[in-house]
């Protein structure tokens, strides 16, 4: 087989000798610029193959070096131009299906030909193009199906952007979600409903348009699995822009089915031991900052732009919603990251003992300093130090932290000589530091000294579409740990985890995760049953809470949202400002909420 940009034919090897070129006469027709009219012959032995060169252009590449000639056992691979080729041992029935994606690559190959109406269209066929390509290059990495619909989902966070993906499977009288892309706007109910509605679903392909509870602009296709399971279908959700698109997308889905469908046949059949030489698997996203929902990736843009400076952050948001993240993904991306990246936590360290660590001391400087040590400020420079919990600093130390920024030195404890220092300074709080400004217990100064530019984090509870990449990612990332493989989730126990309110936000997730993994015994189906007991409960509370007199409500329900919003907004008398300050939002996040929502001054 033979792989290029990403995609992947085959071509069996079943004469003597066969030849590749760009002319017609060879037996292996590949009408690229970069193949010569008659560019290799291949002889064909038990375990090996004799490639030689036919006085091309590009030659061949083997191992690296560019070769007239070389002997190929099985496993490894060649290339010719910019196409690489594999040589593997399988069945000839194998190409019955693959010939299926011959008419797909010839598509996406002339895509840069077509023109297409306008600009979302155009960024809807990238993403058709790039998901294609990201399915085939993860799953030729793998070894196991089950490992690939584990991983996969972390690598198609831009489909979310306009639909939803799931494989399901049936299973007695419930359903299991193997895989799930989800878009915010379709909900897990929705599904189960739709499946329950329709006894065909993995039996033939199904088109529902419109969907039954979701707006005309949204089309529900499903396609059986028939490698998998005689009861699993891959189900597909679109919010189409234009009546035309829906040609596009039936070709998209048609194509990923039979990409999904070759990959199950071809995991299902390979060896533990055996793997794909030369493809580079694509890495979660930076700082393992799992993300599908638009705010989240937008937050992922700003750290990058702000790494390319030094200007300090303040990264705020609830404890556990990954601000340490957020630090880590502006100094990797940083000219400073080939310097220390230095965390401090300024809650965990008694008073007496934080202002050593930040500054550091001389030897003899206190009764036990039997020896010179060199502070966080110290170790940091050049890099990045980070402060957590900023607003726990004692009053006292602020003032010592505010004049070594000032003049970009300071002494260590019991030093005459000062120490010069580089630093680029991030700091975490899950505080509101302008109110502890007005309490006295944060100096106004440092305040702005320290803060340059806001980043925060919204709680998981108002991200609820980052939830089940999360779990994909939790799952896959202990399954590997305790070296375990589990067959998905029940529907009802996916659904459960979905729909928790997430009081310790990913942390709690995390643990909840690594806790179901290492209970659930291989091969088998998460089920609600294995949930933990508070998780389980949770579903019985109501929908809102009471905090500061105001309503924290479950932002899923538009209804109750809106009555939220209204409630702040007559609390504050209509002033926006005031209103946005008691929801912890900026004036125009209120301004986007309440257009969202339909609220106005006559409500």
């Amino acid at each position: 087989m033979y792989y290029i940009e990403g995609f992947i034919k085959k071509f069996p090897l079943n004469k003597p000798v066969i030849t590749i070129g760009r002319n017609r006469d060879n037996d292996l027709v590949i009408r690229e610029d970069f193949i010569s009219r008659s560019h290799v012959s291949i002889e064909n032995h038990d375990s090996t193959i004799f490639v030689k060169d036919l006085q091309s252009t590009n030659g061949i590449t083997y191992q690296g070096e560019k070769v007239m000639e070389a002997t190929i056992p099985l496993g490894e691979s060649f290339i010719l131009g910019k196409i690489e080729f594999f040589l593997k041992s399988g069945n000839l029935d194998e190409f019955k299906l693959a010939e299926k994606l011959i008419p797909i690559f010839d598509i996406i190959g002339s895509d840069n030909e077509k023109k297409f109406d306008d600009a979302v269209t155009r960024y809807i066929e990238d993403i058709y193009k790039v998901t294609l390509k990201v399915v085939m290059q993860v799953g030729l990495k793998k070894t196991d199906f089950n490992d690939f619909l584990l991983d996969i989902s972390n690598h198609l966070s831009n489909l979310s952007n306009f639909a939803s993906l799931f494989i399901v499977s049936k299973q007695q009288k419930d359903l299991n979600i193997s895989l799930s892309v989800r878009n915010e706007d379709f909900k897990i109910p929705l599904l189960k409903k739709i499946v329950n509605d329709n006894e065909t679903i993995f039996r033939e392909k199904l088109l529902l348009q419109p969907i039954p509870g979701m707006n005309d602009n949204t089309c529900f296709y499903s396609y059986p699995l028939k490698n998998l399971d005689d009861h699993t279908a891959m189900i597909f959700v679109w919010h189409k822009k234009k009546e035309k698109e829906i040609i596009k997308v039936e070709d998209f889905f048609s194509c990923l089915v039979t990409e999904f469908e070759l990959l199950a046949q071809l995991l299902t059949h390979k060896s533990k031991k055996e793997g794909i030489p030369g493809l580079k698997e694509y890495p979660v996203e930076e700082g393992n900052i799992i993300a599908e929902s638009i705010k989240m990736k937008e937050l992922i843009l700003q750290a990058k732009k702000i790494s390319d400076s030094d200007i300090f952050v303040l990264v705020q948001g609830e404890s556990g919603t990954g601000k340490e993240l957020f630090a880590r993904l502006i100094h990797n991306n940083s000219p400073r990251a080939k310097h220390k990246f230095v965390a401090i936590n300024c809650a965990a360290i008694p008073e007496n003992l934080l202002e050593s660590e930040l500054f550091g001391y001389e030897k003899g400087a206190f009764t036990g300093a039997y020896t010179q040590k060199s502070g966080k400020l110290e170790i940091a420079s050049g890099g990045t130090l980070v402060l957590d919990e900023i607003g726990d600093m004692p009053i006292n130390l602020q003032s010592k932290l505010l004049r070594a920024l000032q003049e970009k030195e300071f002494y260590r404890l019991g030093a005459s000589a000062p120490i010069s220092v580089d630093l680029r300074i991030i700091s975490l709080t899950h505080q509101d530091l302008k109110q502890l400004i007005i309490e006295g217990k944060f100096r106004e100064d440092l305040y702005y000294r320290l803060v340059h530019r806001i980043i925060t984090i919204p709680p998981l509870r108002e991200r609820k579409e980052d939830i089940s990449a999360l779990i994909n990612f939790f799952t896959q990332k202990f399954c590997k740990e305790v070296n375990k493989k589990i067959n998905g989730y029940s529907i009802k126990a996916f659904e459960t985890l979905q729909s928790y309110r997430w009081k310790g936000n990913v942390r709690q997730l995390e643990n909840e995760i690594r806790s179901i993994v290492n209970l659930t015994d291989p091969g088998e189906t998460v089920g609600y049953d294995i949930l933990s007991d508070e998780i389980k409960s949770d579903k019985d509370e109501p929908h809102y809470l009471k905090k500061n007199n105001l309503l924290i409500i479950d932002k899923n329900n538009p209804e109750d949202e809106k009555a939220f919003i209204l409630s702040v907004l007559e609390q504050s008398g209509w002033n926006k400002s005031k209103a946005a300050r008691m929801l912890k939002m900026t004036y125009m996040g209120l301004h986007k909420k309440m257009k969202r929502l339909g609220i106005s001054s006559s409500d």
